[in-house]
């Protein structure tokens, strides 16, 4: 019984593991020139794909970066995420990099939500907790350590 209560409890776990992504909000961005700070996820135009593989690698599909600057045609960015043809997907230690802006394709902002953190934090804190009580970290052991009766 024990070993089916473990497999529930990782199951469970496992389920609650993309509830981190729900640490942001995603809304559509309305002006063309971001102030500076703001982070964005962008697509990459077809065009952008071939263009910028010099600065960002073979093949990029979508971008994640921090606004440092805007211009009329182009924009700076701390470039956070970079996500390529295939499925990878490399993480960037926030390198500036120029991108014209005709080369990103949907643009959204991308913020952190202290709410929705609060919320993550606590349903795994309780999960975990749930999980340990469930395979018996925690809580009362079915075989308790009792001092033997005394002698008669």
């Amino acid at each position: 019984m024990k070993r089916m209560d473990a497999q529930i409890a990782r199951r469970f776990v496992v389920g609650l593991v993309p509830l981190l992504a729900a640490c942001y909000s995603e809304i559509p961005l309305t002006t063309p020139s971001p102030a500076p700070g703001t982070r964005i996820v962008a697509q990459v135009s077809d065009s952008g794909i071939a263009a910028l593989s010099n600065a960002l690698g073979a093949g990029p599909i979508e971008v994640e970066g921090e606004i440092a600057a805007t211009r009329v045609d182009s924009w700076d960015l701390r470039m956070v995420r970079v996500d390529y043809r295939g499925g990878t997907s490399i993480l960037w230690n926030r390198e500036l990099v120029s991108v014209p802006r005709s080369m990103l394709v949907q643009p959204i902002e991308r913020r952190f939500s202290k709410r929705k953190s609060w919320f993550t934090a606590g349903l795994l804190t309780a999960t975990a907790l749930l999980a340990a009580r469930i395979v018996g970290v925690i809580g009362p052991s079915e075989n308790p350590d009792k001092p033997p009766p005394p002698p008669n």
